[in-house]
């Protein structure tokens, strides 16, 4: 028997994400183009240059994501209130509680209401957040654990559970840059083992759904989360990998991983029971490049596997 040729399966959605992804590389530079900086790379105004990277990213993924979702930027605020027709568990234990200003929420805003919104600056509740981003123009070492706090404070505020009083999955939590700025002198293996080192100190007996789900620099790395393999190992651990992408034909990894990780939480039985679409394309047998290694996670979120 021949075996099928499952190479060029999908090579079509791979290409057109590295063309977006081109695209998008291309166009943030635009703004440190037009008005440069005198004394240094980048733009003159680096709040505004800030807000100009943030825009792009979110235009790209209102582009692809579905209607009933959107990429907004705000607060997450978790009043202390009656929750479903009779839970009040919350007001009984809990005080209101808000994250810091995040970058991108990614939210579920034709189910879940809104309590304030100006153009795309929102302030909403926890029940429709999908995903968390922080995005960067340029990733720095020193920049690594405060994003981190600010992803698992993000993520801790989204604890819910949905009408069967199951606990719902958690909002994908993500950081990421345009371009690294992270050990540039290192080698890619010893870069990625540098930012696993952060997340194991930052995240070490967390929950599964409160550990960062990915670090991704568009044109350099990755480094996820992986699904557990079993419902044992799910309890105790997350496992983290890297994958080198920053070539010409592989640049397509870092908005797919991005995607990926939203449709995770999105599609997830525990809030949507519409099937996921084949959106994504990842090479078939591809592997990790780098297997970096478990954290510990102190308890079970869910027993469905992602």
């Amino acid at each position: 028997m021949v075996k099928a040729d499952l190479s060029n399966k999908g090579q079509r959605v791979r290409d057109f994400f590295n063309s977006e992804c081109k695209s998008l590389i291309s166009v943030y530079k635009n703004i440190e183009t037009l008005i440069p900086a005198e004394q240094r790379k980048g733009a003159a105004h680096t709040g505004e240059e800030g807000r100009y990277i943030e825009s792009i990213l979110r235009a790209f993924l209102n582009k692809h994501l579905p209607k009933e979702l959107e990429a907004l930027s705000g607060f997450i605020l978790r009043p202390a209130t009656k929750v479903g027709k009779h839970n009040r568990q919350r007001r009984k234990t809990e005080e209101d509680r808000h994250s810091n200003q995040l970058d991108i929420i990614i939210y579920d805003s034709t189910n879940y209401p809104v309590y304030e919104r100006f153009e795309e600056f929102v302030v909403v509740p926890p029940e429709g957040v999908i995903s968390i981003i922080s995005v960067k123009k340029n990733l720095y070492e020193n920049q690594i654990e405060s994003e981190f706090e600010s992803l698992k404070n993000a993520a801790r505020l989204c604890s819910i559970k949905n009408q069967k009083g199951d606990t719902v999955i958690g909002p994908t939590t993500s950081l990421i840059s345009f371009s690294n700025m992270i050990k540039p002198e290192k080698s890619h293996q010893e870069r990625c083992e540098w930012l696993y080192s952060k997340v194991k100190s930052s995240y070490n007996q967390l929950t599964f759904d409160e550990c960062v789900g990915q670090v991704i620099c568009l044109d350099a790395y990755s480094i996820f989360k992986t699904r557990p393999n079993s419902e044992s190992k799910f309890n105790k651990e997350a496992n983290y990998v890297g994958f080198e992408h920053g070539d010409e034909e592989h640049l397509h990894f870092g908005l797919q991983f991005l995607l990926t990780g939203i449709f995770a939480s999105y599609y997830h039985p525990s809030r949507n029971e519409v099937v996921r679409p084949g959106f994504t394309s990842f090479p078939t047998n591809k592997k990790h490049d780098i297997e970096l290694g478990p954290i510990n996670v102190s308890q079970l979120r869910l027993k469905n596997e992602y």
